[in-house]
């Protein structure tokens, strides 16, 4: 593949002699040949990185560049890193990813930096590494909605007493940490809340699982579930329906199909559903604009948006997402 600055070359010229061809940030013939691109996410064939694929698999149709979405089946910084190597030795132009375990990946990104090649974070930040910008969910506001969510709910009950767990995917993650304290923060102001334990899963559903049912027995107390892991909300659901546990109310995270079947049915109350396909289309976006026109995002971190779901605004919540 040829190294960015002869695509920037051609692209100069394009523009002398077709003028507009880059109006809508396209070019057809050259970007094709010239430009690549590489989604590093950190779960593959996961339901919701899906989205993010799909969303960054129709920017890159949509270009007519070349684009490639690889990534570890379970989270595995050290082969996100080994991706990201691989490819900034190929000589690929941008690079998209989620700084899961950012301490493990500093130094690929310092690489990344230092060769000149821009990287967009998705899903998690790290203030700490050089980054086009960030696109993804604000932690603090999902975990204020979904707090919102809870406090309403339970004010219409007399808001009882509230015993949490909540799991994480890893104690590290920087996504799952936000939201947690998210979470904590705005609950402050409710009569009686406490958290009574935190766990992580590595997002793996059988260890998800295998932390309910120890949890359910070891606390009794435990009524709520605030899940900051796309496993957590069917996990619970499906471990309360094996011990009978229906005095507790799971919170989710992610709107994956099986956890909506759960909200459909009450065996999860809400979700907080977050807009992977814009991480993933909006991220090519930027690096074209950027690698081709030279232009920097307007903003350095833009939040894709979150919505809380509930039983109640199923059929609607979609739509109210991309507004």
């Amino acid at each position: 593949m040829k190294k960015v600055k002869m695509f920037l070359v051609i692209a100069v010229l394009a523009a002398v002699i077709v003028p507009g061809v880059f109006a809508n940030g396209q070019d057809d013939a050259a970007a094709d040949d010239q430009l690549e691109l590489i989604f590093v996410t950190p779960l593959v064939a996961h339901p919701v990185w899906d989205v993010a694929k799909a969303g960054f698999e129709d920017a890159i149709a949509e270009y007519g560049i070349s684009g490639q979405y690889v990534g570890p089946q379970g989270i595995d910084p050290a082969e996100m890193v080994n991706q990201i190597e691989i490819a900034l030795v190929s000589g690929v132009d941008g690079i998209i990813t989620m700084p899961i375990a950012p301490t493990a990946m500093r130094p690929v990104f310092k690489k990344a930096a230092e060769q000149g090649v821009p990287v967009i974070f998705v899903g998690a930040e790290d203030p700490e590494s050089t980054s086009l910008a960030f696109i993804g969910t604000n932690e603090a506001n999902l975990g204020a909605m979904g707090a919102e969510g809870i406090k309403a709910k339970f004010a219409a009950e007399g808001n009882p007493p509230l015993r949490a767990m909540i799991l994480m995917s890893t104690f590290d993650a920087s996504f799952a940490i936000k939201s947690r304290d998210g979470y904590i923060d705005a609950m402050k102001d409710y009569p009686d809340f406490e958290v009574v334990l935190v766990e992580s899963c590595n997002s793996d559903m059988v260890i998800a699982m295998d932390k309910f049912g120890a949890a359910f027995q070891a606390y009794p107390e435990i009524n709520l579930v605030i899940g900051v892991c796309g496993e957590a909300g069917p996990a619970a659901a499906k471990v309360i329906n094996e011990t009978g546990r229906n005095d507790i109310t799971v919170i989710a995270v992610d709107d994956v199909e099986e956890t909506m079947d759960f909200v459909t049915s009450g065996e999860i109350y809400g979700t907080m559903a977050q807009n992977f396909y814009k991480m993933g289309n909006l991220g090519v976006e930027l690096l074209v604009d950027f690698i081709v026109n030279g232009k920097s995002p307007s903003s350095t971190s833009i939040d894709s948006g979150s919505i809380f779901v509930t039983s109640e605004n199923m059929t609607t919540y979609s739509e109210m997402l991309k507004e």
